[in-house]
């Protein structure tokens, strides 16, 4: 069985007015009028009009302040199905699992991984609802977020590195492990929702807007219910970029629920007393190029053209790399199309450069869509080695001179300013 509803924006209910329009539940008849002839009169009090939206509202989200039935026999459509796994999540105070995770790349490679989490649910917590402990088979640091603060420990090297944005701690390899919708279900976004089942499972899914801008589309995110527990077991989210798919899958291997020992107090912080404070990291191997001369080059355009790094010799350059699999680059490329424009004519040179060979036809599709008009290269190996190429988006400003003036991850306002100093 198989139910799609779809919503343009929320109907107005109760405001005496067909919207058939914005309902697409059934275009051809009002679903309603199935159940009550379509009369101007006043039934109990109540017009017609109404009493239809009325009994649509019943038939999507059931009657209002009711409780919900766990039996899953009377479960219909998928605002019953959301409304009963928040009513079984509610219910969480402890989970402790194991969870297995597949990544499928937009470059079509997979990175397979596994994993323990110790969750203590939290509701009063406004970063993620609970506080846990991850960690990942096979990688030594573990990730932790108290309540308070998150934080990376090193077991071997008894060490600790408080991270400054609590949410950032879900990248770290223990928080890529945390399955958050386990807890706490977002089907915030959703434009529409599919259902189906069969005698162990639910199958929601939720279909997502394209996001055009970014050449994305086909966005969804499958959650799989147990029907017994209403619990999580797997989740699937998807999308496809330039034709390339993008699928993370996680898979609940072992769990248990509400145990009088969680095997990890959250509010002792241990860690905090028997490990040391990371207060420094290594100095990253691309500022070890600040101020010397850049590594020359000749690489090949987009379009088959010879580049040569003496191009250029005797203007600024700004050289910007990277990938059509990377969101924070192409986020930040019409700000690098901005500095192109504005500063060309006063003697700025700006090339993006791409070095996975394999993404070279979705790039290429990815900048004729957007418009950007600023050279593209091809980069290599050496390419990669020579400016330290470690993380994406990078910038590197190098002055008349050939010197290497400015560097940095991600883009900022600091690149403008550096690039109106190296033109003076």
């Amino acid at each position: 069985m198989e139910l799609t509803f779809f919503f343009d924006k929320p109907i107005p209910f109760f405001d005496g007015k067909c919207h058939r329009q914005l309902c697409r539940i059934c275009p051809d008849s009002c679903l309603i009028d199935h159940f009550l002839p379509v009369k101007r009169d006043k039934f109990a009090g109540i017009k017609i009009p109404y009493m239809k939206l009325f009994i649509l509202f019943i038939l999507l989200y059931g009657i209002p302040g009711a409780a919900v039935s766990q039996n899953p026999e009377s479960i219909q459509g998928p605002g019953s199905i959301i409304q009963a796994v928040k009513k079984a999540q509610e219910s969480l105070k402890t989970v402790n699992y194991i969870l297995e995770r597949t990544d499928t790349l937009v470059t079509g490679d997979t990175r397979n991984m596994r994993g323990h989490a110790i969750i203590r649910v939290d509701p009063g917590d406004s970063i993620f609802g609970f506080e846990f402990q991850a960690e990942r088979e096979g990688v030594r640091e573990k990730s932790i977020y108290d309540g308070k603060a998150a934080y990376e420990t090193d077991g071997e090297k008894m060490t600790y590195l408080r991270i400054i944005k609590p949410s950032h701690v879900l990248m770290q390899p223990g928080g890529q492990i945390i399955l958050t919708d386990l807890i706490r279900l977002d089907t915030s976004g959703a434009i529409n929702f599919t259902t189906r089942q069969d005698d162990r499972f639910f199958y929601l899914t939720m279909h997502y807007p394209d996001r055009k801008e970014y050449d994305v589309i086909r966005r969804s995110k499958t959650v799989v219910i147990d029907r017994a527990t209403w619990l999580l077991t797997a989740m699937r989210s998807h999308q496809e970029t330039l034709g390339k798919v993008q699928d993370l899958f996680f898979r609940i291997r072992e769990i248990h629920i509400n145990e009088p020992d969680s095997g990890f107090d959250f509010s002792a912080q241990h860690f905090l007393k028997g490990y040391s404070a990371q207060v420094s990291k290594p100095v990253p191997p691309l500022l070890i190029l600040k101020g010397r001369p850049a590594p020359a080059f000749i690489l090949s355009s987009f379009d088959g053209m010879k580049i040569s790094s003496a191009d250029f010799a005797g203007r600024p350059v700004l050289l910007d790399f990277w990938e059509v699999w990377c969101g924070p680059c192409i986020e930040s490329m019409p700000k690098v199309q901005g500095l192109f424009d504005h500063y060309k004519e006063k003697g700025l040179k700006v090339y993006g450069i791409i070095n996975d060979a394999k993404q070279l036809g979705p790039s290429k599709l990815m900048v004729k869509n957007r418009g950007f008009d600023f050279p593209m290269l091809m980069g290599n190996e050496q390419l990669k080695k020579d400016y330290h190429i470690e993380a994406i988006p990078q910038y590197v400003l190098i002055d008349k001179q050939g010197k290497i003036r400015f560097l940095s991850y991600g883009y900022s306002d600091e690149i403008e300013s550096a690039v109106r100093e190296a033109l003076k």
